[in-house]
């Protein structure tokens, strides 16, 4: 019974997608792909994803530890990475929505591991930095109503270097853009963390996020309201109560 209502609540969520508006993804080189659990914009020239959207609540939170499966080239996306591109590469396979918040739905979890939801992160990073950002945005999950959460991979770095037979683009950055609803009261939270040795998370306005990016966040919002959100910086950190 749980489980079948948080299929439904993926569901139901995976249909209002951009109720705030989502960034574009209709560049020559560009293709937009909805799964069950989240939408991707992915290049064909980085043969990476540009960025993912999904929302995640906190029943979604009640599902169990998401059991790890084989990451598997995208069927869908004929530039996708191919597992054969990480191999001996120095990079692991880093999840741009992460596996554990779609472990409610076993055809979300299975699309989490398509490699078009991934790009080459350090290991260090990923098992360390970019995990601790994760658990936080869970914490912040769960005490919204709904967070909608896009994350993203910034390629605007001098010499991008590329990985595998395929030629995978390295990301030199990447980032999560958060909009937190509770009630009648929206926040918003953006984090950049560098693909470097050592590199830790820079808590940033979603205005300088857009600039890096090139993209426009939640432009359905009212113009007011969204100048105000996307030029404030607020550390990701809940809060304890």
């Amino acid at each position: 019974m749980v489980t079948t209502i948080l299929l439904l609540a993926i569901q139901t969520l995976n249909a209002q997608p951009g109720r705030f508006g989502l960034p574009a993804c209709d560049a020559p080189d560009q293709q937009l792909a909805t799964r069950t659990a989240f939408t991707l914009c992915h290049s064909n020239t980085h043969k990476a994803p540009l960025w993912t959207a999904y929302q995640l609540t906190s029943e979604m939170l009640d599902a169990p530890s998401a059991p790890r499966q084989h990451f598997r080239h995208d069927p869908e996306l004929a530039s996708s990475a191919a597992d054969v591109d990480y191999r001996n590469s120095g990079f692991h396979r880093s999840h741009l929505v992460p596996a554990l918040d779609l472990a409610s739905s076993p055809a979300a979890l299975r699309e989490s591991y398509y490699l078009s939801n991934t790009v080459p992160q350090l290991p260090e990073l990923n098992m360390s930095a970019w995990r601790r950002i994760e658990n936080d945005i869970r914490k912040l999950a769960a005490q919204s109503d709904v967070l909608y959460i896009l994350t993203g991979a910034l390629f605007d770095c001098g010499n991008i270097q590329h990985i595998g037979p395929n030629q995978i683009a390295v990301p030199c950055a990447t980032f999560k853009v958060l909009l937190s609803t509770k009630g009648d009261t929206r926040s918003a939270y953006a984090v950049i963390l560098a693909n470097e040795p050592a590199a830790t998370r820079q808590t940033v306005s979603i205005r300088e996020v857009e600039q890096r990016a090139r993209l426009d966040f939640f432009s359905a919002l009212p113009t007011p309201e969204q100048d105000i959100l996307e030029s404030t910086t607020t550390s990701l950190r809940p809060q304890r109560k």
